[in-house]
């Protein structure tokens, strides 16, 4: 049993690598959508720029509203982030890159008068999987600066350490 499932996990990889598409060009655009886990990260649309073969920036915006059960007062959240990317070398589709990012991010709390925020710098290491040169799917692990305020005259917090992970969806225009 093991054998079978060992070739199957080998022609997945074989196929995979087979089927893998083009790096991105430099001068192409693509929009971002992302779905991150962690303290500081959310999910986010955006842009992503090829300025050379092996450098990109990215810009990105995210929102969302929550309502608590019972009626009370309706919240939302907000951030936004730029950041850079230095791709290496591909193999088999896949584009490793390290890159460094900063963003904010704030909660407006219905009825409050002072709103928490958060300010952090991030730098991280990830893989870009390219299915075709206009479609790509990453993931990326960062190590950051985090500064926290929770408004209201609450006492801010400061942390260092990993404190995001994320997975992103690109597709490139042109």
């Amino acid at each position: 049993m093991k054998k079978i499932a060992l070739v199957l996990i080998a022609i997945a990889i074989v196929t995979s690598a087979a089927m893998a598409g083009d790096m991105a060009k430099s001068g192409q655009w693509g929009i971002q959508t992302s779905l991150g886990a962690g303290s500081q990260t959310s999910s986010t649309i955006g842009l992503k720029f090829m300025a050379s073969e092996n450098l990109a920036v990215r810009v990105e915006a995210g929102f969302t509203s929550f309502s608590p059960g019972g009626g009370g007062s309706t919240s939302s959240g907000y951030g936004f982030g730029a950041g850079f990317e230095y791709h290496m070398t591909a193999v088999g589709g896949v584009s490793p890159y390290v890159g460094l990012g900063a963003g904010y991010n704030g909660v407006s709390i219905g009825g409050a008068a002072n709103n928490p925020s958060t300010f952090n710098v991030l730098g991280f290491w990830g893989g870009e999987y390219f299915f075709s040169s206009n479609f790509s799917w990453a993931g990326q692990i960062g190590l950051g600066f985090n500064s926290f305020s929770p408004g209201g005259g609450g006492n801010s917090q400061t942390t260092i350490g990993t404190t995001s992970l994320a997975t992103t969806l690109t597709w490139y225009m042109n």
